[in-house]
């Protein structure tokens, strides 16, 4: 079972990070936020260790594919947020996001506390010091994705609140501050076969002069698993929560061992992807929730594949 050439290649040498590469003892490594930071590709690793706990560590790669690992996990102060919400936050936090905007990287993650899921925000400049808001999202929102830029005014992002029984589609809610969201609304997408149980936002969006191209999840439940399938569509530039395009097809299934076998069978997920300096786009995904792979393609192609399939 192989699927046709498409928009995004798998990389030939996957998986470019497992638990056997790390400086420390870990289970898992995967779902990595991604950007470029001093001129070299910087991945905020999601590291499960043997208890089951997860930390952030920094992988950098001058070429995208060999990453040197800090062996450090990143532990941004907690202040308010360990009292109030418990030390479940500090031993679980999940699926980086990682938006520059300015000289400042700011970052969504997904957490447990001790009064259920939530997400949460944090920032630096230097990928060393750490800041953090003392306060996080509802319950039950995730897959949180923040904007490059404002739009209206206002900052902007992408999240999947989760319906009880599991489902969920891709919302976008603004802010003037980054602390109070609102005008929150689904994004028009077409729930395709491939993502008809839920969807959510993958990689941070991409402008183009057609729209912001994102990369994103779908899941659909089969007789054994759960798939995950990676795909592309194109949101309008000054409202997101409007589809110009979305392909039918999904770009990437899980299909090779180092994505069907593992902790979480049939996964591929995309947190981050970085356009190199030849114009090639690094998406950087996980594998199985085991281990972290990479694909390539490019801006233009990702554009011109979603364009054509809304064609007559």
């Amino acid at each position: 079972m192989t699927q046709q050439a498409g928009p995004l290649k798998r990389f030939e040498g996957n998986p470019i990070l497992t638990p056997e590469q790390m400086p420390f003892r870990c289970y898992t490594v995967f779902n990595a936020g991604a950007t470029m930071f001093q001129d070299k590709v910087l991945l905020m690793l999601r590291a499960e260790r043997c208890d089951l706990h997860s930390a952030f560590y920094v992988a950098t790669s001058e070429d995208g594919v060999h990453f040197s690992v800090n062996s450090q996990a990143i532990d941004y102060p907690l202040r308010d947020m360990e009292l109030v919400y418990g030390k479940a936050h500090k031993n679980n936090r999940f699926d980086p996001r990682i938006t520059r905007i300015d000289d400042t990287y700011y970052i969504y993650h997904f957490t447990w506390t001790d009064f259920g899921s939530s997400v949460a925000l944090c920032w630096t400049k230097d990928f060393e010091h750490y800041d953090s808001q003392p306060h996080l999202s509802v319950p039950s929102n995730r897959n949180v994705v923040l904007f490059p830029e404002k739009i209206g005014g206002l900052y902007a992002r992408l999240e999947r609140p989760q319906d009880i029984d599991g489902t969920g589609a891709i919302w976008v809610s603004f802010s003037p501050d980054l602390k109070f969201w609102g005008m929150s609304r689904p994004v028009a997408m077409p729930r395709h076969h491939w993502g008809r149980h839920k969807i959510g936002s993958g990689t941070v969006p991409i402008r183009t002069p057609h729209g912001w191209l994102i990369i994103y999840h779908g899941t659909s439940l089969t007789a054994s698993t759960e798939n995950y399938y990676l795909a592309a569509a194109l949101l309008d530039l000054n409202d997101p929560s409007q589809v110009v395009a979305s392909p039918e097809e999904f770009i990437l299934a899980p299909e090779k061992d180092y994505e069907c076998v593992g902790q979480v069978p049939n996964v591929v997920f995309t947190s981050g992807a970085v356009e190199m300096p030849d114009g090639t786009l690094n998406v950087y995904y996980g594998g199985a929730d085991t281990r972290v792979c990479l694909a390539t393609g490019s801006v233009s192609e990702l554009t011109e594949y979603c364009l054509s399939a809304q064609r007559p």
